[in-house]
């Protein structure tokens, strides 16, 4: 058994879950409020079901897992850290680090609290320090109490090429320490060493987590350059995986189902003076796929702050990405309206661009208007939304060669939109507004060869085995209802196990097996069709491994995987077909047919996750019946749909069954 499942097989759910949410006994069912987002009314929308390990949010979350899925969203943590909690919780003694581990983390641990000894020589300084009086003045003047002050712990460096150095060698701190640390710079020839950040205003950046990992030094002379300088990459600081504020903000964005993303990290500052704690900042760097998924962890809307006169310019839709390179002082800001619709479908987010008032910062806005600001937020649009508005305003829209010009840049994004709806009511946007016949822009296709072309070809169907051979055995699916016995569940992990290891051995089947699913009408392989959350970080790691070219999918998803989860890879890629769930071993048998017998395992995942689903919806439709609840009704449509989605599914496995070719039906599921 592995140290996952050993906690599981401790872990009393109800019990973790009751420490958050007040919850009632509803047959085999536990029922209460989501912790995970308002209530407008006090409609119980989160259940529970104790014996199968498993929750689920029916309201505006639509989410739900495992414990170690609720510690994750409920902490805002990650796998690793959900692991260590509960494993402390349930006694379980998590493997022992390696020598070499133990004593990388202790170096890290000794470099933390450098830098935490760093912040209070910096505090001190700008509190105290008569050399100090230009950055208290700064301060002042952007309207920061002294109350954000020491919430943020702002710092001041002195101009000295040794005061900081010779401070910390007298605390007993080695010259590598500060070197390592990012607060020295030491000459090629090695002799020479000189403090990194002189005359500057210090903003200490911390991880999600809280701990140190590095400064932003802002200039208070108006002629230093670089204006803003940052921590170099360290083994603690990488800006581009790194967002400030978020330490503080985790709950706040959760409250409110958003994050806001400024730029600079004194208007986090102002915003949290202001009582708007949801606003993070990207330290001016291209806001990375990595941030956003820091954030979406949280929550799934991600609105940009962007600044009107520099990102709301036509022509500066044409540059990439939300970013300032703070050591480059001609660098501007540019917008990758793409780049974020793509990572908007990769990551199931809710992007959103909100334009400030022209000649203004997000801290102008708070301290002059702060109900403006709260406007600005809730009139937020999708990406696409906005480059339509940015392109077509002031344009000549009666020229024909405008319209061909905004046509070509907008249509790439619509493309490139995950899903079909939206594509579909952005390209009728984009008719309305060019007042041109809708199908002259259907008709446009993305270059041969791109994501966007591939996934609107007509999807080609894979011959039957050859050679005579007989379809592979169906794998049976294992009994997954709510309330299910821990036997079944195991009998599921290792269904879920069998098409993860296949997937990862052959990661171009997930293109198949995505082919086949929407040829059936069904949405595509997702960390939903996986029970499991550590299955469901190895998908979401093999779907980020093939975005990428540079290194083979499985090595790619390897390097991405917390060191926690390592095991549980290598299990994956030598799992076999269970034979206590019916599952037959592929070994030895043709290419043809293994990948026959992984689409059949596949579909019965989905007929799981359908079959769940289902039944989860009737079990709420019912406990709402039984409490004279008006939304019992409001279930029935959703529970057809299922149904019929449900099916269909079967139908497929049927025919999988006998010889020769079929034509899926089109059926509909969320």
């Amino acid at each position: 058994m592995s140290v996952i499942d050993d906690i599981k097989s401790r872990l009393d759910l109800a019990e973790l879950i009751s420490e958050t949410v007040k919850l009632r006994k509803s047959g085999r069912t536990l029922t209460g409020l989501c912790p995970f987002h308002a209530h407008k009314n006090n409609t119980p929308s989160f259940a529970v079901w104790p014996e199968s390990g498993n929750w689920r949010c029916f309201g505006q979350c639509n989410e739900g897992g495992d414990a170690f899925k609720f510690i994750m969203k409920r902490d805002g943590v990650d796998f690793a850290e959900a692991l260590r909690i509960l494993a402390q919780r349930t006694g379980v003694t998590l493997t022992p680090r390696g020598p070499a581990e133990q004593e990388r983390d202790d170096n890290l641990d000794h470099l933390r609290r450098l830098l935490e000894d760093t912040v209070i020589y910096y505090h001190h300084l700008l509190k105290n320090a008569p050399a100090a009086q230009g950055a208290r003045e700064h301060l002042a003047g952007r309207g920061l109490t002294d109350t954000a002050v020491e919430m943020f712990q702002l710092g001041y460096a002195l101009e000295s090429w040794e005061a900081g150095l010779k401070h910390f060698l007298g605390k007993g701190y080695a010259q590598q320490d500060l070197l390592d640390a990012g607060l020295i710079v030491v000459k090629e020839d090695d002799v020479k060493a000189f403090d990194r950040f002189r005359d500057r205003l210090m903003i200490p950046v911390r991880d999600d987590r809280g701990r140190m990992a590095g400064f932003q030094a802002r200039a208070l002379k108006p002629d230093a350059i670089p204006k803003f300088m940052n921590s170099p990459q360290t083994a603690l600081f990488d800006k581009g995986r790194t967002l400030f504020g978020l330490d503080r903000s985790r709950k706040p964005i959760r409250d409110a189902g958003a994050a806001i993303v400024v730029e600079g990290n004194l208007d986090v500052v102002a915003a949290h003076q202001a009582g708007f704690a949801n606003v993070v900042s990207s330290q001016g760097t291209a806001l990375s796929e990595h941030q956003m998924r820091l954030l979406k962890k949280h929550a799934r809307r991600i609105i940009l702050a962007l600044d009107a006169d520099e990102a709301g310019e036509a022509a500066t839709l044409r540059g990439l990405s939300v970013a300032r390179e703070a050591l480059d002082r001609e660098a501007e800001i540019r917008f990758d309206p793409r780049g974020l619709v793509r990572t908007e479908g990769r990551l199931d987010a809710d992007i959103r661009v909100m334009t400030l008032p022209p000649g203004q910062d997000p801290d102008d806005v708070i301290h002059r208007d702060p109900e403006q600001w709260q406007q600005l937020v809730e009139a937020a649009e999708p990406v696409v939304a906005y480059v339509i508005r940015v392109l077509t305003t002031g344009r000549d829209l009666d020229d024909p060669k405008v319209k061909t010009e905004i046509a070509a840049t907008v249509l790439p994004l619509i493309e490139d939109v995950a899903q079909p709806i939206e594509r579909d009511t952005y390209r009728q946007r984009l008719a309305r507004v060019l007042r041109v016949d809708e199908r002259e822009l259907a008709v446009r296709r993305a270059p041969p060869g791109s994501r966007a072309a591939r996934r609107t070809a007509p999807a080609a169907v894979e011959p039957p085995p050859g050679g005579g051979e007989t379809s592979a055995a169906a794998p049976s699916e294992a009994p997954a209802e709510p309330g299910a016995g821990r036997p079944a569940g195991q009998i599921v992990s290792k269904l879920e196990a069998y098409c993860l290891g296949a997937l990862l051995r052959q990661p171009e089947l997930v293109y198949k097996a995505d082919r086949e699913l929407q040829e059936l009408g069904l949405p595509k392989l997702s960390t939903d069709d996986f029970v499991a959350v550590e299955h469901q970080l190895v998908f979401a790691a093999l779907g980020a491994a093939l975005e990428q070219v540079d290194q083979e999918p499985a090595d790619y998803a390897r390097a991405q995987l917390d060191p926690s989860l390592q095991p549980r890879l290598a299990q994956l890629l030598e799992a076999e077909a269970p034979p206590d769930a019916g599952l037959p071993v592929t070994a030895g048998v043709s290419a043809a047919r293994a990948s026959e017998t992984l689409m059949t395992a596949i579909l019965r995942l989905r007929k799981r996750a359908i079959g769940n689903f289902l039944r989860e919806l009737r079990f709420l439709a019912e406990d709402a019946g039984e409490q004279g609840d008006a939304r019992a009704e409001a279930y029935q449509p959703e529970i057809s749909r299922q149904a019929q989605a449900l099916a269909g599914v079967d139908r497929a496995l049927a025919r999988r069954g006998k010889r020769g070719d079929h034509r899926p039906q089109r059926l509909g599921l969320r």
